[in-house]
């Protein structure tokens, strides 16, 4: 009788062992779940290599907004025209993936990149090479969009991220030429920085035929007087001296509406 008891007591242990190791099992693997979910920041540095993990609404963007913050560079960006059934805010699934070395696709919500910041940790990196290598990525990645880095011959030799071409459906790629590429007439008249840049949008607009809307932040210098104008000369190139000019450390971010047809310029920084 005692030895059935014990056999009882036995079994009763295997029984409870074997339960709390398939709960141990399912905690962790919960768990797990739930750190894979959690999202990596946007932008982080381990030892000398800073990781960009860019997703949702125009994940390019803002890769160059998190570039920005972290070493002060001034980056323009400016969106392509798309077409009214894209979704600009993530990649489409549906288009085929091309793979780049640095950029791993994520689940069709934006792009992952890495570069090395320099030979030390403090130590800051150029930045032509790693905005051509986070351009390259998104690029090379499953984009509705391609872009080229510019870099103006002003002076201050600021960059332009610019979009120059969007996918369609059926994968179709169509070129698109950037709005602020067109030549505009202005007369150099002492204005605010702020009435200058309206007036270049309003050139813009009646050249291309599509409405460009400025807003400018209140912390920008919008109300120095600046003397910017010529004949025949690109948009983007006005809005470069206008800025310059006005001595503020802005960058413009021009978005696309597609579903309006329309852009709007958006100026905003911190001044100098």
């Amino acid at each position: 009788m005692h030895g059935a008891y014990a056999m009882k007591i036995h079994r009763a242990v295997i029984v409870l062992i074997t339960i709390s190791i398939l709960l141990a099992g399912r905690s962790f693997s919960q768990a797990e779940r739930a750190t894979s979910r959690l999202k990596k920041p946007l932008i982080y540095q381990i030892g000398n290599v800073v990781h960009i993990n860019a997703e949702g609404p125009r994940p390019l963007m803002r890769a160059l907004d998190a570039l920005q913050e972290k070493y002060g560079w001034i980056v323009d960006y400016e969106d392509p025209q798309y077409p009214a059934d894209s979704d600009l805010a993530t990649n489409s699934a549906s288009l085929p993936s091309r793979r780049h070395a640095n950029v791993r696709n994520s689940g069709g919500e934006g792009f992952s990149v890495e570069f090395k910041n320099g030979p030390a940790p403090d130590s800051g990196p150029d930045e032509n090479s790693v905005l051509t290598t986070v351009v390259n990525a998104y690029n090379e990645g499953s984009a509705v969009a391609q872009f080229e880095l510019r870099r103006g011959k002003e002076r201050d030799a600021r960059f332009a991220v610019v979009g120059v071409g969007v996918r369609r459906q059926h994968n179709e790629e169509s070129s698109s030429q950037p709005i602020l590429d067109l030549p505009i007439s202005l007369k150099a008249e002492r204005r605010t920085a702020a009435q200058t840049v309206v007036v270049i949008c309003e050139r813009v607009s009646e050249q291309s035929k599509i409405t460009v809307t400025p807003v400018i932040a209140d912390n920008s210098r919008g109300g120095r007087t600046v003397s910017v104008g010529g004949v025949d000369v690109p948009a983007r190139t006005l809005l470069r001296r206008t800025l310059a000019s006005a001595g503020d450390r802005l960058s413009w971010r021009l978005l696309y509406d597609a579903s309006s047809k329309s852009y709007e310029l958006n100026l905003a920084g911190r001044s100098q």
